[in-house]
């Protein structure tokens, strides 16, 4: 694939890696439009994958779209719109995977690529990397998904502070907003790291667990977030690999405190 490579380091992981490292990663047509979304897609179908890391070839993760893309020279405003709308597949399909993702931001995560970074479930970032979304400074207002990750995760008044002056959002800083969850000088190693051990777990508990998360930072607690909570207990607890699990589980634990 031109300008994406999808690697199978370890047992249960793909790497999807960004490779225009000429251009920082950024998008073009044929990856906002095709590639990306397509192989995210192809993931979510394939069941041998339980944990997917994503990053960037060379110095950056991705510096959000190519600026030779069409996107850019739409003729009209509902030509603009559907261009838009059709590279929004990726940030939606990456939340809906039923694989936990993890973005390894290797270098500088600017607009799309920011919202890419947003898009996946977990942040690890290197001392190098940076965020940024400077949408308002071009006369543009934010897009990819970025508007509704960024407060989500690190508040209103965060999220403003950073859309509104379209600043760089520093990896020191980022771990402090807890936009990331750590920060580490071979990122693809840690984040590679993670995602093993993610997938070691099955693929109905790290799916439901996902998708419960999420459906909780928008339901009532009661009436809909403990109820599926409920459902999906139950359905996890009558699973054929549960009782193994938990034996081995129980064992560890009982070694752990004797």
């Amino acid at each position: 694939m031109t300008g994406l490579r999808v690697e199978h380091p370890s047992d249960g992981v793909a790497l999807v890696t960004l490779s225009r490292p000429e251009r920082l990663n950024s998008l073009d047509d044929e990856l906002l439009l095709r590639t990306l979304p397509d192989t995210f897609e192809r993931l979510a179908a394939d069941t041998s994958v339980r944990a997917v890391v994503v990053t960037g070839e060379g110095r950056g993760f991705c510096s959000g779209a190519d600026l030779e893309s069409s996107g850019f020279a739409q003729p009209t405003s509902l030509e603009a719109a559907d261009y838009v709308a059709r590279t929004h597949r990726t940030p939606v399909i990456v939340r809906r995977l039923p694989q936990p993702t993890i973005a390894a931001v290797n270098g500088p995560a600017v607009g799309a690529g920011f919202g890419l970074a947003l898009a996946c479930d977990l942040r690890i970032a290197s001392p190098d990397a940076w965020f940024g979304a400077p949408f308002v400074t071009m006369g543009l207002v934010p897009d990819y998904g970025v508007s509704y990750f960024l407060p989500h995760l690190i508040g209103t008044a965060p999220a403003l502070d950073v859309l509104l002056t379209g600043r760089r959002v520093s990896a020191e800083e980022a771990l402090a907003l807890r936009l990331v969850s750590r920060v580490e000088p071979d990122v693809v190693a840690a984040a590679l790291d993670v995602a093993a051990s993610i997938a070691t777990s099955t693929p109905f508990a790290l799916a439901t667990t996902k998708a419960n998360v999420y459906r909780a930072m928008e339901l009532d607690l009661v009436a809909e977030v403990l109820e599926q909570e409920v459902r999906s207990q139950a359905v996890a607890l009558h699973g054929s690999e549960f009782p193994d699990r938990f034996a081995r589980w129980r064992t560890t634990v009982g070694k752990r405190s004797g």
